[in-house]
């Protein structure tokens, strides 16, 4: 194997991108660079990038996973994300997804298990939001009904019915006109609130708006 272009990384000073037989191979460190004297139109042997691999490139990957995870929680799929966009060679990502694994640094179902708790507690999207964020962050399916059959389901809907009356409030403005309250559940149902969770709400405010005229 040849390599065929060694330049500097835009995104990340002090890294180059190297290109093994005019393919991007991997991205390293300047320092390691000058280590182990690589330059254009050398001929990179098996070995050589094998021990590159495996001195560099794995411990490379695995601190920058570590520094990453250090800082806030990632999926499996955005830390993967994260470290291709760095240039990680490829193996070198799937030891790093490995080792964190094993030693319990990156687990998707205690993320996901997380991320509902808060959402809930904060209570700005409603359950169908929730999941779809969860996927779009990179979430196994099955894993999230998994996790998400852990919840009680009462609970969830008792929780969505509370986030989701000021929100109702504040669209509404007391007029339960059918346009206006149609507009205010579309709005509701787009921030991944359940029918059955705004037409509660919707019940407790006719109630209040009731009592407040008798």
């Amino acid at each position: 194997m040849i390599i065929t272009k060694i330049e500097p990384q835009k995104k990340h000073k002090n890294r180059s991108s190297v290109f093994l037989d005019g393919h991007f191979a991997f991205g390293i460190s300047d320092f390691d660079v000058l280590r182990y004297r690589l330059k254009e139109g050398q001929d990179l042997s098996e070995n050589d990038l094998k021990t590159i691999q495996n001195e560099v490139l794995f411990q490379d990957a695995k601190q920058y996973a570590l520094k990453l995870l250090d800082r806030q929680s990632y999926t499996e799929k955005a830390l993967c994300r994260k470290m291709a966009d760095r240039g990680c060679e490829p193996s070198a990502i799937t030891k790093t997804v490995s080792f964190l694994k094993e030693y319990g640094y990156l687990d998707d179902a205690a993320y996901a298990r997380h991320y509902i708790e808060s959402a809930l507690r904060l209570g700005k999207s409603g359950m169908r939001k929730i999941r779809y964020d969860l996927i779009e962050k990179g979430i196994d399916r099955n894993t999230l009904e998994e996790i998400v059959s852990e919840f009680d389901k009462s609970q969830i809907t008792q929780n969505e019915s509370l986030s989701v009356l000021p929100l109702l409030e504040k669209k509404l403005k007391g007029d339960f006109s059918f346009p206006n309250l149609m507009k205010a559940k579309r709005y509701c149902l787009a921030r991944g609130f359940s029918v059955e969770a705004i037409d509660n709400a919707v019940r407790k405010l006719q109630i209040e708006e009731n009592d407040f005229f008798e």
